[in-house]
């Protein structure tokens, strides 16, 4: 009864959180979140069947791209699915101290969360590939039965390989590392993780239209990537002896990746539980590094003049570096686009099997606004998710100015974008661009951060960062399918082509940096002020509890 309880718990509290569910309803956060997870898999195989509708029947290699394809989603999904609930692996500080003093064995907690583990991540295994499971073969319109049988083992196979190699890489880094080396090293294990995700998405193009030759040639870098192994998985059960000459070796290595993944889980999973109880009972107790005097000296004097912005601003600095949940989104954002930056900086073309590539110069035009673009993006639904509750009273007792907090959150973003800026035009210089190119980048892209986080920040609740509880309703799927499908790739065509027409008539900077003055402030004019912003009430009625007491009282 109790290791129920306890299963339970630690299922609900993989939903249960301010950034997936905003009511505390587990039902229908786990609908919400198959759903998503569903419909790639039900919309792909539902538009092939006019490619199998028709005669001649669909070529081997032409039906292999669309095996691969589920093959290939399921392993992207799983791993996502993976390195975003990295945290939440293990019970975080609060578990920890209230289930310890409890007459509960470690044992019997370490089982308990395997079990919801397990089940949680079956449960998106499952759900992420059922309808391709069934679809697909029925397209295919024939060996219906062997189909299915060879789909749902090559795809659950791929799923649960990027499952138990993601939390392989983890356990690994987790008994490896000390405590603060490891803080360092997770956030960016997970971005380079989710641009990799990406990259193979990205690809999927380009795999497809050489998929014969990479396969073929024995010493390909194919025979590397474990997408590829469990499509030999696919092809040995569902062709047999007829299958390609890639298909057995393949397939051998999928089981064996799987079995030392699973073996690596084993071994290092009890090792991390017990250093991640004791990482979560100290907390933040350690010494952390303070930032260098004069940085901080130089930021109030530059930046950051007023001293409630300095304390909003150094409390989302201290934020964003101790909370990991932050630095998942942020990874997500980032890794996608760092991902969609080298897809469009390097062309690809395949060549006997290997993969050639080279600068592509429109590509680098667009690596500014691409990168820009999601670091903002990032940011902005970071200081959104509600995760950091607890220390609002702070700013309330002191008179909180709203205005000041998200004038810090915006100088807070611009001066991350700025170093992206930065880094993106060393990277440039060292691929041979000249000065005047290096010029039309730096303006375009301080006027396009400025654009940008006055865009992104304009409707923003005025109220510090990681403290508004986020209201139902408010998040809607329409406006920002809107926004990244259809407004963010003719936004990236048309910096590409504007940065080019600078470059040939250099004189028009001027212009542009007038023209982006000009929508800067009129954005500012027409922002919502605080006057016009509701306030956070509670079920009394009150902004926060104050038993009563207040700070103007007399007595």
């Amino acid at each position: 009864m109790v290791e129920r309880m306890l299963v339970s718990h630690f299922f609900r509290r993989f939903f249960d959180n301010d950034t997936i569910s905003m009511d505390g309803d587990t039902q229908t956060s786990v609908v919400r979140s198959l759903s998503i997870f569903a419909v790639p898999g039900l919309v792909v195989a539902f538009f092939l069947q006019t490619s199998y509708a028709v005669w001649p029947p669909r070529p081997l290699w032409i039906a292999m791209t669309d095996q691969y394809f589920f093959v290939l989603y399921s392993f992207v999904a799983m791993g996502a699915v993976a390195i975003f609930e990295w945290a939440m692996l293990f019970p975080d500080r609060l578990d920890f101290l209230i289930l310890s003093p409890l007459p509960l064995k470690p044992r019997q907690m370490l089982a308990a969360k395997a079990k919801a583990l397990a089940r949680f991540l079956g449960l998106f295994l499952v759900g992420c590939n059922f309808f391709g499971m069934l679809m697909l073969p029925a397209v295919s319109g024939k060996y219906f039965f062997r189909h299915v049988y060879a789909h749902s083992v090559a795809v659950l196979g791929a799923g649960l390989f990027a499952v138990l190699f993601f939390l392989a890489l983890g356990g690994i880094l987790l008994c490896v590392l000390k405590a603060a080396w490891f803080r360092v090293a997770l956030p960016m294990l997970q971005l380079v993780s989710v641009m990799a995700l990406a990259l193979l998405l990205l690809l999927l193009p380009l795999f497809d239209a050489s998929l014969q030759p990479l396969l073929e040639d024995p010493s390909s870098f194919a025979r590397y990537l474990p997408p590829f192994w469990f499509l030999g998985v696919y092809e040995k059960l569902l062709l047999g002896g007829a299958a390609p000459t890639f298909a057995s070796p393949m397939s051998r290595d999928g089981g064996w990746g799987i079995l030392i993944a699973a073996a690596v889980v084993l071994m290092t999973y009890p090792v991390a539980w017990s250093r991640m109880c004791r990482m979560a009972v100290e907390g933040s107790a350690g010494k952390r590094r303070k930032p260098a005097g004069w940085l901080s000296s130089l930021l109030h004097w530059a930046v950051i003049r007023r001293p409630r912005e300095r304390a909003i601003f150094h409390f989302i600095s201290q934020t964003m570096a101790r909370n990991n949940r932050y630095q998942i989104y942020l990874a997500f954002y980032c890794g996608t686009g760092f991902a969609l930056a080298i897809a469009c900086a390097l062309s690809f073309r395949t060549v006997a099997g290997t993969i050639h590539f080279a600068l592509s110069d429109e590509g680098l035009h667009a690596m500014m606004p691409l990168l820009l673009f999601w670091v903002v993006a990032g940011l902005r639904a970071a200081f959104a998710f509600p995760m950091n509750l607890p220390a609002g009273w702070i700013f309330h007792m002191a008179g909180e100015n709203r205005d000041a907090c998200t004038t810090a959150a915006k100088s807070w973003v611009l001066l991350s974008a700025a170093m992206v800026m930065g880094c993106i035009v060393v990277l440039l210089r060292m691929a041979g661009w000249d000065i005047r190119q290096l010029m039309v980048q730096a303006e375009c892209g301080f006027c396009l951060a400025i654009l940008l986080v006055d865009g992104f920040f304009f409707s923003f609740r005025q109220s510090a960062p990681f403290n508004r509880p986020r209201l139902p309703g408010r998040t809607s799927l329409p406006v920002m399918l809107t926004l990244y499908v259809g407004v963010f790739p003719p936004f990236i065509f048309l910096m590409m082509n504007a940065e080019v027409w600078l470059e040939r008539h250099p004189a028009n900077l001027s212009l542009v940096v007038f023209v982006a003055v000009v929508l800067h402030f009129v954005l500012e004019m027409v922002r919502p002020g605080s006057e016009g912003i509701e306030e956070d009430v509670g079920e009394d009625g009150e902004l926060f509890q104050t038993l009563g007491l207040s700070c103007g009282s007399p007595n």
